[in-house]
C-alpha cells in the first residue's frame, strides 16, 4: 500500500503530540537527530490511517496525501469520470449543488449520492444475518478500523463484516446495475478510504473534502450560480451514515430490535473496545457492532473541512433528515425501497472478501522491560508509576515498552531529563558553594597582598623623598665646590703677586683648588649616579602601582564574584 498519512521531519519539534493521540503504539518511531533534537517518524507499515495525528500536529509536520490532482488532471485530459458524494458533503459545503454543477461543467459524467449505497449496506446487513444466522459481525464502513484488523488484529478477520461499505456499494451499484462505464471517484470525508479503494480496485481517486476544498481556493474557483442534483433515486436512512451510531440506527429501524446492535466511535475508545471485543467470549458479543474512528462521525471525518463549533449545527442538518426519512408517507418508500432491493440486487455482489497485510509485532522479554525501566532511570515502584505522560504514553510500563521494542529513546522521558537536571543543578549548587569558600580564602590572600602592596607603595615614597633630599645636597656641594674653586683661584693670583713670599700660599691654594676640582668631580659622579637611581625607582614606582592596581582589580572581581554565588546560593 501506498503511504497515505507522511512526514516533515524538518517541522518536527518531537512534542510527542503524535505519538500521544496514536491507537498503535508501534506506528510511531522516536529518535534523536543526533543534535539534541528528538524527531517522531511514521512506521507506514503499520499505521492505520486513523488521522488523529494530522490534527494533533500543530507544526505541519503530518500531512496526507490524495487524489484530488490527478482527479482534476484527468478531469482536463477528457478522461470520463463518474463521481459518488459520502451524505457528509451537505455538513461540509454549504451549497453542494453549486459544487455539483461546476463538476459538471468540467466533464464530471454522472454524480450518485452514497446514501442509497448505504441503504444498500443497511439492506445487506439484515439479508447477510437473516440468511447466515445472528452471529458476531463488526461493521466495516470505516476503513481505518478495517486496516486495524487486517494489520493488528488477524484473529478478528471472522468477525469483520462481509458486506462492502456505503461507498464501495455505491460503486458496485453504478458499475454492475447502472452500467457506468466510466472511472469513478469519491468525493469523500475520509483520508483511511484510499487504502480501501487501493484493496478493492473499485474506486479510482479518493477526492477528500478538504483538498477539493483547498484546490478550489488556490484556484480561486468561481462556482456557477446554476445548481444540480443527484443522479440516482431518492435514499433512505442512508443519509444518517455519517453520524456516530448511524448504521446501528439504520438497521434497527428496519429490523426493529430483534438482534443486538452495540456501538463505539472515536480513537480514544474504539480501538481498546475492539481488544476488549478480541477478549470476551463469543456469547457476550453484539449481533452487530457498529464501529467508527472518528469520535463525531463522518460528518468530522479526518478528510472534512472542519468547521469550529459546529457540532449542533450539524446535528440539525442531520437531525432534519432523520425526521424527514422516519414521517409515515416516507415509511412506505423505504419499504418499496428494500422491496426493490431484492428484486433487483444480488448480496453476493456486495460482499467483500479480505486479504490480511499483518505487521508482526515486535517481541519484548520481561528482562528488556525491566532494562527498559533502568535506562530511564526508574528503579522503584513509586517511579515507575509515575506517569506524567509527557512522552506521548500513557503510563511508565508503556514508555519502558516502547523503549524495549527500539520504537522510543529514554531522553524522551521528562522525569528522566527533568531528574537529570535536578542533578546537574545539585552538583552545581556544590560546586558553587565549593567556588564561594575557595573565593573567600583567596580573597583573604587577595586583601593581605594588597595591605602589603600599601606598604610597599608607602616605602616606595620614603625612598623617592630620601632620593630627592640626597640630589638636593649633591647640588649644594656642587655650588660650594664652585665658590672654593673661585676662592682658590684668587689665592693663586695673590701669592704670584707676593713672589717668594706668596709662594706657601701658593701650594695651599694649589691643593684647595684640587680639592674643589676633586668635590666637583665627585658630586658629578653623584648627580650621575643618583639620576641612575632616580630612574630605577621611577621604573619600580610605576610597575609597583600597576602591581597594586591590578591586585586592587582583582580584588574587587573576586569579591563580586564572591558576592554573586553567595546570593545565587541564597535564592536556591
Amino acid at each position: 500500500m501506498r503511504n497515505i498519512i507522511t512526514n516533515d521531519l524538518d517541522k518536527c519539534i518531537g512534542c510527542n503530540r503524535c505519538v500521544r493521540v496514536c491507537p498503535i503504539y508501534e506506528a510511531n518511531f522516536t529518535w534523536s537527530d543526533g543534535k539534541g533534537n528528538l524527531k517522531v517518524r511514521i512506521e507506514n507499515s503499520k499505521c492505520v490511517a486513523c488521522g488523529s495525528c494530522l490534527e494533533a500536529c500543530h507544526h505541519g509536520s503530518r500531512h496526507y496525501e490524495d487524489d484530488t490532482e490527478r482527479f482534476f488532471k484527468d478531469l482536463r485530459a477528457g478522461v470520463p469520470i463518474s463521481v459518488f458524494a459520502a451524505p457528509a458533503v451537505k455538513s461540509n459545503f454549504d451549497d453542494y449543488e453549486r459544487l455539483f454543477e461546476w463538476l459538471r461543467s468540467l466533464g464530471v459524467r454522472t454524480i450518485y449520492d452514497v446514501s442509497l449505497g448505504a441503504d444498500i449496506c443497511t439492506w445487506a446487513h439484515i439479508r447477510y444475518i437473516q440468511k447466515n444466522g445472528p452471529k458476531p459481525i463488526i461493521s466495516q464502513p470505516c476503513p481505518a478500523i478495517v486496516n486495524y484488523i487486517l494489520i493488528h488484529r488477524n484473529g478478528l478477520i471472522k468477525y469483520l463484516s462481509p458486506v462492502h461499505s456505503p461507498m464501495l456499494c455505491t460503486a458496485v451499484y453504478m458499475s454492475k446495475y447502472e452500467k457506468v462505464g466510466t472511472k469513478i471517484a469519491a468525493l469523500s470525508p475520509c483520508v483511511a478510504k484510499s487504502y480501501e479503494f487501493e484493496a478493492t480496485n473499485l474506486v479510482e481517486y479518493n477526492v477528500t473534502f478538504k483538498k477539493l476544498n483547498e484546490y478550489m481556493q488556490n484556484n480561486h474557483v468561481m462556482q456557477p450560480s446554476k445548481r444540480s442534483g443527484f443522479d440516482n433515486y431518492e435514499a433512505g436512512l442512508g443519509s444518517l451514515y455519517p453520524m456516530p451510531g448511524g448504521l446501528k440506527e439504520s438497521v434497527e429501524y428496519y429490523a426493529g430490535k430483534q438482534f443486538r446492535v452495540d456501538k463505539s466511535e472515536g480513537p480514544h475508545t474504539v480501538y481498546k473496545m475492539i481488544g476488549e471485543y478480541a477478549r470476551a467470549p463469543v456469547e457476550k458479543l453484539p449481533v452487530l457492532f457498529d464501529v467508527l474512528n472518528c469520535q463525531e462521525g463522518c460528518n468530522a471525518g479526518t478528510g472534512c473541512v472542519k468547521k469550529h463549533d459546529a457540532f449542533f449545527e450539524i446535528s440539525t442538518k442531520m437531525d432534519a433528515l432523520r425526521q424527514t426519512a422516519i414521517k409515515e408517507n416516507h415509511r412506505q418508500y423505504i419499504d418499496d425501497l428494500f422491496k426493490k432491493f431484492d428484486e433487483t440486487l444480488k448480496l453476493d455482489d456486495f460482499i467483500r472478501h479480505y486479504v490480511p497485510t499483518p505487521a508482526p509485532s515486535i517481541r519484548i522479554t520481561p528482562d528488556k522491560i525491566e532494562r527498559a525501566f533502568i535506562a530511564l532511570g526508574k528503579y522503584d515502584k513509586e517511579s515507575r508509576d509515575f506517569s506524567c505522560g509527557a512522552c506521548g504514553c500513557d503510563n511508565c510500563l508503556d514508555m519502558a515498552w516502547q523503549v524495549a521494542k527500539g520504537i522510543n529513546i529514554p531522553e524522551n522521558c521528562a522525569k528522566k531529563m527533568h531528574d537529570e537536571v535536578t542533578k546537574e543543578h545539585d552538583e552545581a549548587k556544590d560546586l558553587s558553594k565549593n567556588n564561594l569558600s575557595s573565593f573567600e580564602t583567596i580573597l583573604g590572600e587577595t586583601s593581605n597582598i594588597k595591605d602589603m602592596m600599601g606598604g610597599i607603595v608607602s616605602n616606595m615614597e620614603n625612598i623617592t623623598s630620601a632620593i630627592s633630599s640626597y640630589d638636593k645636597m649633591v647640588t649644594d656641594i656642587e655650588r660650594i665646590s664652585e665658590k672654593v674653586n673661585i676662592i682658590a683661584l684668587n689665592a693663586s693670583v695673590e701669592a704670584a703677586k707676593a713672589g717668594q713670599h706668596g709662594l706657601a700660599f701658593g701650594v695651599v691654594a694649589k691643593e684647595i683648588r684640587n680639592l674643589a676640582q676633586s668635590s666637583a668631580n665627585s658630586a658629578m659622579q653623584t648627580k650621575e649616579a643618583s639620576e641612575k637611581a632616580n630612574y630605577a625607582i621611577k621604573t619600580v614606582n610605576k610597575t609597583v602601582m600597576e602591581i597594586n592596581n591590578t591586585v586592587k582589580d582583582s580584588y574587587e572581581n573576586i569579591a563580586a564574584a564572591s558576592e554573586s554565588t553567595r546570593k545565587l546560593l541564597q535564592k536556591q
